[in-house]
C-alpha cells in the first residue's frame, strides 16, 4: 500500500518555523554574503556571558550523570535566594520547579498538558499562539484598546471572557516586561489582571524571562495570586545565556497536579538541564512543577547535568551577578532612550522602552504606494536602508495592515560598554549619546539609517499622495 503525501494534521498545514528564528537566519546569510545590514530584527543578548558562570561550567564540564527534571536540589534553592534578594516572590519551594531546555519547551509542555483553553494578550511573543496550535489547543486573543502602552485594560479582558464557555478552564499566558513592546505592566495593572483571574478562575502562565531587565519597577503577579500562578523564567536575557537553554517554571502548591503532568512530558523529551550547566549557575547564584514535570520527562529528561553544574556555582556569586545585571540595565536604557529620541524625532509613533532591548514602533506615517502590510514595510527597510526588523503583523499577533514592528536595539557588541560604564555616576543626555559613539557605534548608525529611511518614505509618500 502506498504512502499518503500528506502525513500532517489539517490545522498544522501551514505550520512555519518560528518566525523570529527564520528571519534571524535570513539576515545572518545576507550579512555572510557580504552585505552591511543594521540587525535589528533579533532580541539576544549583546553583553558576554559573566566570569562566574563561565568559571563554574569550565568546573562542571566532567559531569556526566543524569539529574532530575525538577533540577539540581542546591540549584532550586539558589534560585529561590535570587528571587527573594530581587523581592520576587517568597512562597515558592524547592519542590515546586520544573527545569527545561529554555522556558519556550516548557511553555509547550505546560498547554499540552493542560486540558482548556488558552487566552493570549496582542501583540504576543511570536511563539505562544504557534505552540498554542501545536499543543492542539483553542486561543482567544485579547487586542487591548489602548495602543500606546498595548496593556488591556479590565473591561478588554471582560468582554472577551464573557465570550467564552466558563465550564472550561483556561491559561492566560502574561508576559510582563513585554516583548515586542518592552513595557512592564505596573504594579496596578498587575493587581487587576490578578483580581480578573482569580474571580473567573484562570491559571496564569506568567513569562517574567525579562523581569531582570526592567528600567522600571517590576512586580510579579504570582505576588497577588500566588495560588493560580505559574511562574516562567530563566537565565537567557540576564545572564546573556540564551544559547545555554536553562529555563524553569515554579508551580504553587494548587497547582502541583499540573507540575507533575508537565515534569512526566519533560522525563520523555529531554531528560534534564545539562548536569554542568546546573552546577555551573549555582556556584554564581550563591553571592508547573508536577504537570510540567511528567510532561517534560517524555521530552527531554533533564537540563544538561554540566549546565546546571555551571548555574549553580555562578549563582553562589551574587555580588558580581547584581553588578553585571546593573550594568547591563545601564547600558540598554542608554540604548532605548537613543531609540526612542531619534525615532520620536522623525515623527514615529513609538514608547519609550521600559525594560530589555526591544520597542515597538508604528510607521503608520510611511504607508506609501505597495506598502500595505508589515512585511511589505519592512522589506522596504531592507532594500532602501539596509535596516533589518520585524513585523509585529501577524508574528506578534497584531492585526493585518498594522505598520508596526518590533526593533531589538542591540545591534552592538556589549562587551566593551560592560565594561566602561560606571554605576555610581549620573549621565545626562549628552553624555549617553557619547558613551553610545563610542562603545555602540553601529547602534547610533543604524538608527540613523533608520530615521533617514523613513524621512525618505514620508518624501514618497507626499509625491504619491501629489499624482493621485
Amino acid at each position: 500500500m502506498a504512502l499518503s503525501s500528506n502525513f500532517l494534521r489539517p490545522d498544522l498545514e501551514n505550520y512555519k518555523t518560528a518566525a523570529n528564528l527564520a528571519y534571524n537566519n535570513l539576515i545572518k546569510e545576507l550579512i555572510a554574503g557580504g552585505r552591511k545590514i543594521y540587525h535589528f530584527g533579533f532580541g539576544e543578548s549583546p553583553f558576554p556571558v559573566p566570569q562566574a558562570f563561565q568559571q563554574g561550567l569550565i568546573e562542571a564540564a566532567d559531569r556526566n550523570e543524569y539529574l532530575s527534571v525538577e533540577g539540581l536540589l542546591d540549584l532550586r534553592r539558589e534560585i529561590l535566594a535570587f528571587h527573594s534578594r530581587y523581592g520576587d516572590f517568597d512562597h515558592f519551594t524547592v519542590d515546586d520547579f520544573v527545569m527545561g531546555a529554555g522556558s519556550k519547551t516548557i511553555i509547550y509542555h505546560v498547554m499540552s498538558v493542560f486540558g482548556g483553553e488558552i487566552i493570549l494578550f496582542s501583540p504576543s511573543w511570536t511563539s505562544y499562539l504557534p505552540q498554542t496550535q501545536l499543543s492542539g489547543k483553542k486561543a482567544h486573543i485579547i487586542f487591548p484598546s489602548d495602543t500606546k502602552r498595548y496593556i488591556p485594560s479590565t473591561e478588554d479582558i471582560e468582554k472577551e471572557l464573557k465570550k467564552c464557555d466558563p465550564n472550561i478552564r483556561k491559561i492566560l499566558v502574561l508576559n510582563s516586561p513585554n516583548n515586542p513592546t518592552g513595557i512592564t505592566y505596573t504594579e496596578d495593572e498587575i493587581k487587576n489582571i490578578a483580581d480578573l483571574c482569580r474571580k473567573y478562575k484562570i491559571i496564569v502562565l506568567s513569562d517574567e524571562i525579562y523581569a531582570r531587565l526592567s528600567f522600571t519597577k517590576f512586580t510579579s503577579i504570582a505576588k497577588y495570586y500566588p495560588e493560580g500562578t505559574i511562574v516562567l523564567t530563566g537565565f537567557s536575557k540576564w545572564a546573556s545565556i540564551g544559547g545555554w537553554r536553562a529555563g524553569y517554571a515554579l508551580f504553587p502548591k494548587e497547582l502541583h497536579s499540573l507540575k507533575n503532568a508537565v515534569s512526566s512530558a519533560g522525563s520523555h523529551s529531554y531528560t534534564c538541564l545539562p548536569t554542568p550547566i546546573q552546577y555551573a549557575l549555582l556556584k554564581e547564584l550563591h553571592s508547573l512543577k508536577n504537570a510540567v514535570s511528567s510532561a517534560g520527562s517524555h521530552s527531554y529528561t533533564c537540563l544538561p547535568t554540566p549546565i546546571q553544574y555551571a548555574l549553580l556555582k555562578g549563582l553562589q556569586k551574587s555580588e558580581e551577578l547584581d553588578e553585571y545585571i546593573a550594568k547591563c540595565k545601564k547600558v540598554l536604557s542608554f540604548a532605548g532612550k537613543y531609540t526612542y529620541r531619534k525615532l520620536h524625532d522623525a515623527g514615529v509613533e513609538v514608547h519609550e522602552s521600559e525594560s530589555s532591548y526591544y520597542c515597538m514602533p508604528n510607521f503608520s506615517n510611511c504607508r506609501t504606494l505597495g506598502v500595505f502590510d508589515g512585511q511589505q514595510l519592512c522589506d522596504k527597510f531592507l532594500e532602501q536602508g539596509n535596516v533589518a526588523f520585524q513585523p509585529c503583523d501577524p508574528h506578534f499577533l497584531r492585526p493585518i495592515g498594522e505598520l508596526t514592528t518590533r526593533l531589538s536595539f542591540v545591534n552592538f557588541k556589549g562587551e566593551a560598554a560592560l565594561n566602561s560604564i560606571e554605576l555610581k555616576k549620573e549621565y545626562n543626555e549628552k553624555e549617553q549619546k557619547e558613551f553610545l559613539i563610542k562603545y555602540c557605534p553601529t547602534l547610533i548608525e543604524g538608527i540613523q539609517a533608520l530615521a533617514d529611511c523613513v524621512q525618505l518614505f514620508k518624501i514618497e509618500k507626499i509625491i504619491d499622495n501629489a499624482s493621485s
